[in-house]
């Protein structure tokens, strides 16, 4: 009985690795499919199975993805360029980040809004003129392009969950920042060390990573916040409800945490009331407030599986 018992065990154990091991390769498998465009403003000759993106000055010079912009009357005035070398229509969403805060932002001369959604048609470009207003002391600006929003995906397909769980990221330094004051930290509820290093994951389990397509509103979950380098690593988190900011936890819109090499924290949260079928979304963005074009890893953003909310009394 108990060589049967250690069997057992052994066989969990090689699964739950497996199934890291097949994310993370799904993961990389995905990201080879979105690049940025070049330093130099030039843009790369268009390959299939693409997504390029990147911000440009209003007078076409390419602003490096982790470099200062310096905004003028209070206000960026930019252009965000994509390239949707794909051979599907899809949608996008583009929301604006400050300080980690999602803030409203105008296209051209029309009223502000805190999200935009678009469409873009097979093997298309689109250049989306966005003024942003900048708030003293802003520190980092962010601009995130979200696959897909209207996208509600329930079943599990790892696949298209990878798919949808990459945001793009845009992330730049504020001229007028100050130094950066001691950032208050979240405890967290548990830390595990055992090599499933995911960067944001939500899960129903606090022993492993048991991923939570759909969940009811006021749901008590567990996000997992994981550094696979050797080094403690700092992360700004949010969560996103039907694209608009809410709370992560503790009535907290961003919460900080620094997590140790090669390990992981685990916060308990629940998940917000919906009135209706809603995504959410957690990320997490490594380095905040230090990002540099130098650094790639500082302009990243790394979202969760997302998770469909359902309300309590449901209906179709």
């Amino acid at each position: 009985m108990k060589k049967y018992f250690i069997a057992i065990i052994l066989i969990m154990v090689v699964m739950v690795t497996f199934y890291s091991i097949l994310h993370k390769f799904i993961r990389a498998n995905n990201s080879t499919t979105i690049s940025q465009n070049s330093h130099n403003g030039d843009r790369e000759e268009q390959k299939a199975n693409t997504i390029e993106y990147g911000l440009y000055s209003l007078d076409g010079k390419y602003i490096d993805n982790g470099s200062t912009i310096y905004p003028k009357d209070d206000e960026a005035n930019v252009n965000v360029s994509i390239n949707h070398n794909l051979n599907e229509r899809r949608e996008y969403g583009l929301i604006v980040l400050e300080d980690f805060k999602q803030v409203s932002f105008k296209l051209g001369n029309k009223k502000e809004s805190i999200k935009y959604f678009f469409t873009m048609n097979p093997n298309s470009s689109k250049d989306i003129g966005v003024r942003i207003p900048i708030k003293p002391n802003t520190q980092e600006l962010t601009i995130l392009l979200i696959k897909k929003p209207s996208y509600k995906l329930k079943e599990m397909d790892l696949n298209r969950a990878s798919v949808l769980e990459d945001v793009l990221s845009l992330r730049y330094l504020i001229n007028h920042k100050k130094e950066l004051d001691n950032l208050e930290e979240v405890k967290s509820d548990v830390v595990v060390k055992d090599g499933l290093n995911e960067e944001m994951f939500i899960t129903n389990d606090i022993h492993k990573l048991q991923s939570v397509m759909v969940g009811k509103e006021g749901e008590k979950l567990w996000f997992s916040n994981g550094n696979d380098t050797s080094k403690p690593l700092k992360y700004a988190i949010i969560a996103l409800k039907n694209w608009r900011q809410t709370t992560v936890t503790d009535n907290q819109e961003v919460i900080y945490t620094t997590v140790s090499g090669a390990e992981r924290k685990l916060f308990s949260f629940t998940l917000p009331n919906v009135k209706k079928d809603s995504n959410f979304q957690l990320i997490a963005f490594p380095y905040p407030y230090q990002v540099r074009k130098d650094n790639y890893a500082s302009q990243q953003a790394f979202g969760s599986f997302r998770t469909v909310i359902e309300p309590r009394h449901h209906t179709e």
